[in-house]
């Protein structure tokens, strides 16, 4: 979904790297070019959850260490991200903006919860 308001190019919140952006009919995706990152913005977690295994190629590294620093929405550019954690599955976290209501997957991270149906229905209710 093509939005005149959205950035064309994006810059990484994490390794600051290149994002390259994945059209799609549904919404469009953008993935880091160094850390393999998946951004998605606002809706786009529920509407390409269908596609998470050919838009989240990356491995799932498993548990990995909380940021230790605030990452920036790459859409908002000084907006801080929030860290959020799902208490059924503390291993898998995301980062989510809180003015465009974009989020940030970790490499493997969106596809590891688009696996698990319940997952965002935990977080918030039932679609």
């Amino acid at each position: 979904m093509q939005d005149a308001a959205r950035p064309q190019a994006l810059t990484c919140p994490k390794c600051d790297a290149q994002m390259r952006i994945q059209r799609h009919p549904e919404n469009d995706a953008s993935r880091c070019e160094g850390c393999h990152g998946l951004w998605l913005p606002l809706m786009a977690h529920e509407q390409l959850e269908e596609r998470a295994d050919e838009i989240d190629t990356a491995p799932y590294p498993g548990t990995s260490a909380p940021e230790t620093r605030t990452l920036a929405c790459p859409e908002c550019e000084f907006m801080p991200l929030i860290r959020m954690v799902d208490a059924e599955h503390p291993e898998i976290h995301f980062e989510s903006c809180k003015g465009c209501y974009g989020r940030y997957y970790d490499a493997g991270e969106f596809r590891e919860v688009s696996e698990d149906p319940s997952f965002l229905d935990r977080l918030f209710g039932p679609g």
